[in-house]
């Protein structure tokens, strides 16, 4: 099956719609100077500075810490005592994936509920009880870069993942829950740090494709000196799709280099994203039992975004036992989407469906300046932060991509700052304690087109954010550790409404783990309250308040070593996420109307009662790696998801599901590899995402090869 590709018209139809009138967004005298006190030297984005990601030393503070490397390279922070997952790049590059959400899903276990709509229409990353719509839950930051959006009219914290290379990356991992003081807004259910490559020592290559004819290819070189190094990286792909009017493209490229200043050491790069798709629309729910997957409904649906990127990097040490780090960035991106949004008679049935765009246009910059100081038994960091974006947001009725009724148009800005500080210490030789807090303060601006006399509405919020964790070894191999912290995010529709309160979130932790040749495992139960919070539909586009809700469950995660080299990772979660204040609607006090009402509840349904919905009750996953021969390797990898409530729909839980991937990796010398993987094997019928009685179905079995090639010479 292959998509429908659009005419020599497309250009047109991106074109800003007609009715909306232009503003120069020049800043006033009094946000200039707020964002120079804000910014104090540069600021948001922590590529904080701690353990090189390749060399990880453990001599300052036995068992219990990773301690302050006081270096030129690039440096990461350390994480808290919290579940934290470290990927190996080789895995990352060599993953069988059709998009970088599933690729994390597969590679970092994370869960993910694809909405199926195109690479730009970003999909749900969960994490410690959290949906996180459109990923806005989980803070993604790419070399100090923050990806998710603020002060974003479909939802607060969009992020694109698309925006991910993965031949690039040198080191990724996921912070689970809000814990590190290193990060603010966003960072509600956890987080997903990802350094690139500053430099390469060969070129490689890779290309790939599916029996849906998708193909894929990625090109990386550079060069490695004592004092300096560039690298250059280029990823496309370009997919048919699964279902009717679902192909798309997209290309990613990076360049990357450093060189030595003295002591110090300084990085940049500038990064490019475009992606252009076409969405198959939403599935109704007797559709899907009929398994009619190929009805688009206007084929005219779709979008494009575009992103560049840009960031510089200075660490600098500073006596024999302190450094100081500065980081820079600025992004502009855009983006315009059109999709079919479905809507439900009085009954509450699915009904009528019409076609909705949008645009988002903005530029954005921010920074962080960081010092830290090492101590005969652990280290000290402090550092500031900020960001500032300027937004321009269009909604509007459309009619194959032509504007019908504009409903919204907003000029925005986001005016963000931040202080820090940690302090790890050992005060005994097994106990290890990890102290942080942090003070954000956000600013929000808003000006609608449509209500022009009104002027500016301003609202500024403040967050203060205690952290505290700690480690105890009850062994060599035996540790327990736990953690109190409180974190937020800035709440739905607040660029319409800045007075908007943010969500704010108390987080609890605690882990039993072991570490030892043979097996790991580590065994964590956690718990989440949160108030102010509001739930966003991404079929409907609709939001209400859900005021308040609990999240808790436990998490297990093993690896075990088995006979001839055979390997097999494991992990599990069970969610019991409820409902604990008011339902009501989100939008009747909303004064520049971004949003449509949701029906409350009625009243002999009260919130309390219900689930957090688009949440999957309990969730298992099974990998399992088994050497062949020297050169083949077979991999399988099993995943199972439990129920979930829709979004939308109280009353309904979604089916059991379970998929199961085969496949091998056959090093066939000189630097070549082959990988060759079977999805969803067994063809198994699945929703990834159900929501207001519409869902997305997941993809069928298919076939995936890969050849990529380690070294090239020329």
């Amino acid at each position: 099956m292959t998509g429908t590709r659009r005419g020599a018209d497309t250009m047109t139809r991106h074109r800003a719609p007609a009715g909306y009138r232009s503003r120069e967004r020049a800043h006033t005298a009094g946000s200039t100077c707020w964002v120079a006190a804000t910014l104090v030297l540069a600021t948001a984005a922590p590529a904080a500075a701690q353990t090189p990601p390749d060399s990880v030393r453990s001599d300052t503070v036995p068992l219990l810490l990773a301690p302050l490397a006081i270096a030129v390279e690039r440096e990461r922070s350390a994480p808290p005592p919290i579940g934290a997952l470290t990927v190996d790049p080789k895995v990352l590059r060599r993953a069988q994936a059709p998009d970088a959400y599933r690729l994390l899903r597969q590679v970092a276990g994370l869960e993910v509920h694809d909405q199926g709509q195109g690479p730009g229409y970003a999909s749900n990353v969960s994490m410690r009880g959290f949906t996180s719509d459109h990923s806005s839950d989980v803070l993604l930051v790419i070399d100090g870069v923050p990806v998710n959006l603020p002060a974003h009219g479909h939802v607060e914290g969009y992020a694109d993942w698309n925006v991910l290379m993965p031949s690039s990356v040198s080191s990724l991992r996921v912070l689970h829950g809000n814990a590190s003081p290193l990060y603010g807004d966003f960072a509600l259910a956890g987080a997903v740090e990802v350094f690139t490559r500053a430099d390469a020592e060969s070129t490689e290559a890779s290309v790939g494709g599916t029996s849906f004819g998708d193909v894929q290819g990625s090109f990386t070189t550079g060069r490695r000196a004592e004092t300096n190094g560039l690298f250059f990286g280029l990823e496309g792909r370009r997919d048919e799709g699964w279902r009717n009017g679902a192909g798309f493209w997209l290309g990613n490229a990076l360049a990357r280099g450093w060189t030595q200043l003295g002591e110090g050491r300084l990085e940049g790069g500038l990064s490019l994203y475009q992606s252009d798709w076409d969405s198959p629309g939403f599935v109704s729910i007797p559709d899907f039992n009929a398994v009619q997957f190929d009805d688009a409904f206007d084929l005219s649906d779709g979008g494009r975004s575009r992103r560049a990127m840009a960031h510089a990097r200075f660490s600098q040490p500073v006596a024999n036992s302190a450094f100081i780090q500065a980081v820079g960035w600025a992004l502009a991106s855009d983006y315009s989407l059109f999709l079919h949004i479905p809507g439900h008679s009085h009954d509450g049935t699915p009904g009528s469906i019409q076609q909705s765009g949008e645009w988002d246009d903005r530029t954005g910059f921010g920074g962080q300046v960081e010092m830290g100081l090492a101590t005969d038994n652990g280290d000290l960091v402090f550092g500031l932060t900020g960001r500032s974006d300027d937004v321009r947001y269009r909604h509007a009725t459309t009619l194959a991509r032509e504007v019908v009724n504009p409903e919204v148009g907003l000029d925005a800005r986001h005016l963000a700052g931040a202080a820090y500080a940690r302090w790890r210490f050992t005060p005994t030789a097994r106990l290890g304690v990890d102290l942080g807090a942090r003070l954000d303060v956000l600013k929000h601006e808003s000006l609608s087109d449509f209500d022009p006399d009104a002027g500016w509405i301003s609202a500024t919020n403040s967050v203060f954010a205690p952290k505290l964790g700690m480690r105890y070894e009850l062994s060599n191999r035996w540790s327990v550790s736990g953690t109190t912290a409180r974190g937020f995010r800035s709440a739905v529709g607040i660029i319409g409404d800045p007075t908007r309160e943010p969500y704010l979130a108390w987080s609890h932790e605690l882990a039993m783990a072991r570490r030892g040749e043979g097996w790991e495992a580590e065994l964590t139960a956690f718990r989440v309250d949160v108030d102010n919070e509001r739930v966003f539909d991404p079929i409907t586009l609709r939001s209400s308040a859900a005021g308040g809700s609990t999240r808790q469950g436990l998490d297990l995660t093993a690896g075990l070593d088995l006979p001839r080299q055979i390997r097999a990772d494991l992990g599990a979660t069970w969610n019991h996420a409820r409902m604990s204040g008011p339902y009501v609607d989100a939008h009747n006090d909303h004064p520049h109307d971004v949003f449509s009402p949701v029906t409350p509840a009625p009243a002999e349904s009260p919130a309390f009662e219900l689930h957090v919905p688009g949440l999957a009750d309990w969730r298992g996953r099974l990998g399992i790696s088994a050497p062949l021969t020297e050169s083949i390797e077979a991999l399988m990898r099993f995943e199972a998801v439990g129920p979930h409530v829709p979004i939308g729909e109280p009353s309904v839980q979604t089916q059991t599901y379970s998929i199961f991937d085969v496949g091998f990796s056959w090093a066939t010398g000189h630097g070549g590899t082959l990988d060759v993987e079977v999805g969803n094997l067994f063809d198994v019928r699945h929703v990834e995402l159900r929501s207001s009685g519409f869902v997305t179905p997941g993809a069928p079995r298919a076939l995936r090869v890969q050849m990529s090639f380690d070294s090239l010479s020329f």
